[in-house]
């Protein structure tokens, strides 16, 4: 079988025999030769690129010798035994170190090993000082002999083919668990981005927590670096270790320095067995194990996202590893330039609410007073318009009221101060203060009482206004001539309080946008209804603050049902009865 030398020493590689330790079923076959034909040397050998390695030796010292010396390289070359009777005579080997050299080869007779895919590897041969011939007899011996060491030599290939084949399935296996680990770390970050309940802030440390998880790592680390200073932004970490948001440190200081330098991403399962051993904060901080990635923001770079241990891992960073923290990083990037935009914005929105609310307080007394009459009569037309304006400066007012009210829920100004109420009484001055509004609309609120008393501790005034938003925004987008019912649901520990209305209810695609701030829906029919687009979003945070849930039902075209839901203080419900 002719095949390419390359494809011939691939086979060999293949066997992985090369430099092994001896073995005693090779050793036993060349001795065996030694007896049976009376030689002074015998071998199985195998003819690497540039030497050829003896496997089994008998009678010769050295364990290896240059290919081209080598007798065994021309007996490769065909099939059946090659067979020098005497070396000194041939031309081949006349000149040959092996044979000029006192006692040298005279005779040789070598049969191929071949692979079981047909590569021809090594002999097994024997060599003698004297000239000889092998008989017919000795002939077949040495064929039987050599198929003795093909069949160990292909042992050896399929013992190392099952081996090939078990590290094979452990990698597959090994490659789709962290394939099943990716997978379910990015639908667990998928679930944290799209969580109405967790703020900005709140998702990075939960993207924290999830790629400690995912690593297996002690430390999760969102940082920021300005003039060679390290800030932490973010932080997950055990209970004693001092890592704060805020902190700050010298930048050379910490493993950020090195993947800074790497300008991407840096990964070291074992620090103490790496160059970086020799950084400045390993020997500062311990930690045995981190993998790191630059965070860039407009195209600079803005910080660090990094992981560490305090013991090194088993095993490197795997590339779905390396994957997922660059995947998080463009995730935890995205979240910084959204809280970016969200502190200018409210910066924006605090800046032009406070300028804006003193001159219009002014211009709103300003129109009561010449519609009152204060300067005179005036035309209708000069009243109507009056009024629309009056009408119109209202509406900013109540933006602006609703803008301050989310600017003090953000900074956590806004004082709450829980006590006991009945529920009953509280929604029927709900329903008392906001009847006048809904009368405006053509619509009837009508409210459902509790057959037993309820208490609930909440805020008099911050209850009031969650109620007039759902009450307001009920009558709103409902058909004039319809009702808007507030009807309570009563269990053991908590009651849900519910705002049900028959319009136009929430299109699918918008509800997951409900709650957050400036929402409205896109349907021509919701934006030609007044709002400000804020008062879900502080409904929300107020029911939370006093700890309460928030929620809703809605089909599209039957209508929508919100509801508050409070514990339940029954013992004192039953006293106050």
């Amino acid at each position: 079988m002719l095949e390419s030398e390359q494809a011939r020493l691939q086979a060999l590689q293949r066997l992985a025999i090369l430099d092994t330790p001896p073995e005693e079923r090779f050793d036993r076959i060349t001795r065996l030769a030694i007896h049976l034909f009376e030689v002074d040397i015998a071998l199985v050998s195998l003819v690497d690129e540039a030497r050829q390695w003896f496997k089994s030796r008998q009678g010769f010292p050295l364990a290896q010798t240059c290919r081209t010396v080598s007798f065994c390289a021309h007996a490769i070359k065909g099939e059946g035994i090659f067979e020098i009777e005497d070396a000194s005579k041939d031309s081949r080997f006349e000149n040959n170190q092996l044979v000029t050299s006192p006692g040298g080869i005279r005779f040789y007779a070598g049969v191929p090993l071949t692979t079981s895919d047909g590569f021809r590897v090594g002999t097994l041969c024997v060599i003698d000082s004297h000239p000889r011939r092998l008989s017919y007899a000795q002939r077949q011996a040495l064929i039987d002999l050599a198929t003795c060491v093909e069949e160990e030599i292909n042992r050896i290939g399929l013992e190392q083919e099952i081996v090939h084949i078990r590290e094979a399935r452990r990698r597959l296996e090994e490659a789709e668990h962290q394939q099943r680990s990716l997978v379910h770390a990015l639908a667990s970050l998928n679930e944290i981005s799209t969580s109405h309940e967790l703020s900005l802030a709140e998702q990075l440390n939960a993207a924290l927590a999830l790629g400690c998880s995912y690593f297996n790592m002690q430390i999760g680390i969102i940082s920021r670096i300005e003039n060679n200073m390290f800030e932490v932004v973010s932080v997950t970490a055990p209970e004693g270790v001092p890592l704060s948001n805020g902190l700050s440190l010298p930048l050379a200081n910490t493993y950020c320095d090195m993947t800074l330098k790497t300008g991407e991403l840096l990964a070291i399962y074992n620090v103490g067995e790496d160059n970086a051993r020799h950084y400045p904060c390993y020997s500062q901080f311990g930690l045995e194990a981190y993998i790191g990635i630059v965070i860039y923001l407009d195209g600079e770079y803005f910080g660090t996202l990094s992981f560490s241990s305090d013991s090194p891992r088993d095993t490197d960073f795997s590339e779905a590893d390396k994957l997922f923290i660059k995947l998080l990083s463009r995730w935890v990037s995205a979240v910084l330039e959204r809280q970016r935009v969200d502190t200018l914005k409210n910066e924006f929105v605090s800046i032009v609410s406070h300028e804006l609310r003193t001159p219009l307080t002014s211009v709103i007394g300003g129109i009561k007073l010449v519609l009152g009459g204060v300067t005179g009569e005036m035309s209708d037309q000069t009243h109507d318009l009056l009024s629309m304006v009056l009408k119109n400066s209202e509406r900013l007012g109540e933006l602006i009221n609703d803008l301050l009210d989310m600017e003090k829920l953000l900074a956590g100004q806004i004082n709450i101060t829980c006590e006991p109420y009945l529920v009953n009484e509280l929604l029927s001055i709900s329903l008392e203060e906001n009847q006048a509004y809904a009368d405006q609309l053509g619509i009837t609120l009508k409210l459902t009482p509790l057959k037993k008393a309820c208490l609930i501790n909440v805020d008099f005034l911050r209850f009031q206004q969650i109620m007039a938003n759902l009450l307001s925004n009920a009558a709103k987008f409902s058909l004039p001539g319809s009702n808007v019912v507030i009807v309570c649901d009563e269990s053991e520990e908590r009651i849900r309080i519910n705002v049900k209305d028959t319009g136009c209810g929430i299109p699918s695609g918008f509800k997951k946008h409900i709650f957050k701030k400036f929402s409205q829906a896109d349907g021509s029919d919701q934006r030609s209804k007044n709002g400000t687009g804020l008062g879900l979003s502080i409904s929300k945070a107020l029911t939370e603050r006093m700890g309460g849930t928030i929620g809703f039902s809605s089909e599209e075209g039957e209508g929508s049902t919100f509801y508050i839901t409070f514990p339940c203080l029954k013992e004192n419900a039953d006293a106050n009865a």
